[in-house]
């Protein structure tokens, strides 16, 4: 029996999952440097890239994903990026 409730991964959530850890990282740079938050987000954004790439995702779902994630994952953001250990250096 099949959950009516989940949503089938596609490899656009997967791009869209990798740029927004991409984000998160370079936006929390609370257990790296900024220079490491920065390499490592460059980083997970060329894995995004090469998955966009490799598997051909198309252009259309891909920018029907990001929006429909920013809406999800904007309330993660905030929830890190105010977390008590981030605030004193929000500027």
């Amino acid at each position: 029996m099949t959950d009516p409730h989940r949503i089938t991964e596609n490899t656009a959530q997967t791009v869209v999952f990798l740029e927004t850890l991409a984000a998160l990282v370079q936006k929390s740079p609370e257990s790296y440097s900024a220079d490491a938050s920065n390499d490592l987000a460059a980083h997970i954004r060329g894995m995004a890239e090469a998955v966009t790439t490799n598997a051909r995702v198309d252009p259309g779902l891909l920018d029907t994903t990001r929006r429909y994630a920013a809406l999800d994952w904007h309330n993660e953001l905030v929830a890190v990026l105010f977390a008590p250990e981030h605030r004193a250096k929000m500027h």
